[in-house]
Protein backbone atom coordinates (compact mmCIF):
# COMPACT_ATOMS: atom_id res chain seq x y z
CA UNK A 1 0.00 0.00 0.00
CA UNK A 2 1.36 2.85 -0.43
CA UNK A 3 1.64 6.04 1.54
CA UNK A 4 -1.19 7.74 -0.78
CA UNK A 5 -3.66 5.07 -0.14
CA UNK A 6 -2.86 4.60 3.27
CA UNK A 7 -3.88 8.17 4.52
CA UNK A 8 -6.92 7.85 2.40
CA UNK A 9 -8.01 4.53 4.35
CA UNK A 10 -9.94 5.64 7.78
CA UNK A 11 -8.42 4.69 10.62
CA UNK A 12 -10.59 2.08 13.13
CA UNK A 13 -10.91 2.39 16.84
CA UNK A 14 -10.93 -0.02 19.56
CA UNK A 15 -12.10 0.41 22.63
CA UNK A 16 -10.79 -1.83 25.53
CA UNK A 17 -13.25 -1.57 28.59
CA UNK A 18 -12.23 -3.61 31.69
CA UNK A 19 -14.69 -4.02 34.04
CA UNK A 20 -15.73 -6.66 36.95
CA UNK A 21 -18.74 -8.74 37.87
CA UNK A 22 -20.21 -10.01 40.81
CA UNK A 23 -19.65 -14.16 39.94
CA UNK A 24 -23.48 -14.36 41.14
CA UNK A 25 -24.48 -11.97 38.63
CA UNK A 26 -22.38 -13.22 35.18
CA UNK A 27 -25.50 -15.43 33.99
CA UNK A 28 -27.23 -12.08 34.14
CA UNK A 29 -24.97 -9.53 32.52
CA UNK A 30 -24.38 -13.23 29.63
CA UNK A 31 -28.06 -12.95 29.18
CA UNK A 32 -28.56 -9.02 28.63
CA UNK A 33 -26.01 -8.91 25.92
CA UNK A 34 -27.44 -9.86 22.85
CA UNK A 35 -29.93 -7.02 23.64
CA UNK A 36 -27.24 -4.48 24.27
CA UNK A 37 -25.46 -5.60 20.67
CA UNK A 38 -28.96 -5.18 18.56
CA UNK A 39 -29.02 -1.94 20.48
CA UNK A 40 -25.01 -0.99 19.40
CA UNK A 41 -26.04 -2.32 15.94
CA UNK A 42 -29.34 -0.37 15.80
CA UNK A 43 -27.82 3.08 16.93
CA UNK A 44 -24.64 3.76 16.17
CA UNK A 45 -23.53 3.63 12.64
CA UNK A 46 -19.85 3.36 13.30
CA UNK A 47 -20.02 0.31 15.74
CA UNK A 48 -18.50 -2.35 13.79
CA UNK A 49 -17.95 -5.49 16.49
CA UNK A 50 -17.81 -6.60 20.11
CA UNK A 51 -16.06 -8.93 21.88
CA UNK A 52 -16.71 -10.20 25.61
CA UNK A 53 -13.38 -11.51 26.74
CA UNK A 54 -13.66 -13.33 30.31
CA UNK A 55 -10.40 -12.51 31.75
CA UNK A 56 -10.51 -13.81 35.46
CA UNK A 57 -13.78 -15.10 38.09
CA UNK A 58 -14.64 -11.25 38.29
CA UNK A 59 -12.74 -9.57 35.77
CA UNK A 60 -14.20 -8.81 32.03
CA UNK A 61 -12.84 -7.01 29.32
CA UNK A 62 -15.24 -5.72 26.24
CA UNK A 63 -13.22 -4.83 23.03
CA UNK A 64 -15.15 -2.79 20.76
CA UNK A 65 -14.06 -1.77 16.96
CA UNK A 66 -15.80 1.40 15.78
CA UNK A 67 -15.33 2.96 12.31
CA UNK A 68 -13.66 5.96 13.19
CA UNK A 69 -12.34 7.23 16.82
CA UNK A 70 -14.94 9.77 16.63
CA UNK A 71 -17.81 7.22 16.20
CA UNK A 72 -16.43 5.85 19.61
CA UNK A 73 -16.32 8.82 21.46
CA UNK A 74 -19.63 10.13 19.99
CA UNK A 75 -20.99 6.33 21.18
CA UNK A 76 -19.11 6.39 24.53
CA UNK A 77 -20.94 9.81 25.05
CA UNK A 78 -24.49 8.56 24.05
CA UNK A 79 -24.62 5.15 25.39
CA UNK A 80 -26.16 5.77 28.61
CA UNK A 81 -29.14 6.85 26.72
CA UNK A 82 -29.73 3.36 25.46
CA UNK A 83 -31.77 1.32 27.53
CA UNK A 84 -30.12 -2.16 26.20
CA UNK A 85 -26.80 -0.52 27.22
CA UNK A 86 -28.02 0.56 30.54
CA UNK A 87 -29.55 -2.65 31.06
CA UNK A 88 -26.47 -4.73 30.95
CA UNK A 89 -24.31 -2.00 32.41
CA UNK A 90 -26.32 -2.79 35.37
CA UNK A 91 -24.22 -5.80 36.57
CA UNK A 92 -20.95 -4.05 36.20
CA UNK A 93 -19.51 -3.63 39.38
CA UNK A 94 -16.80 -1.59 38.70
CA UNK A 95 -15.00 -0.29 35.36
CA UNK A 96 -11.54 -0.72 36.31
CA UNK A 97 -10.22 1.26 32.94
CA UNK A 98 -11.94 2.60 29.46
CA UNK A 99 -9.16 2.87 26.30
CA UNK A 100 -9.18 4.00 22.70
CA UNK A 101 -6.68 2.81 20.58
CA UNK A 102 -5.80 3.44 16.99
CA UNK A 103 -6.24 0.49 15.49
CA UNK A 104 -2.74 -0.12 12.93
CA UNK A 105 -2.95 -3.28 11.55
CA UNK A 106 -5.75 -6.27 11.46
CA UNK A 107 -5.50 -9.65 10.62
CA UNK A 108 -9.40 -10.46 10.34
CA UNK A 109 -12.48 -9.06 8.62
CA UNK A 110 -13.71 -7.36 12.03
CA UNK A 111 -10.93 -4.87 12.12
Amino acid sequence: MTEGAKTMQATKAMELARFTVDPQDVDAMLAARPAMLAALRERFSGFESLRLVRLDERTWLDVVIWASRAQADEAAALVGDVAACRNAFAYIKEVVSMEHAEVVFAGDRAA
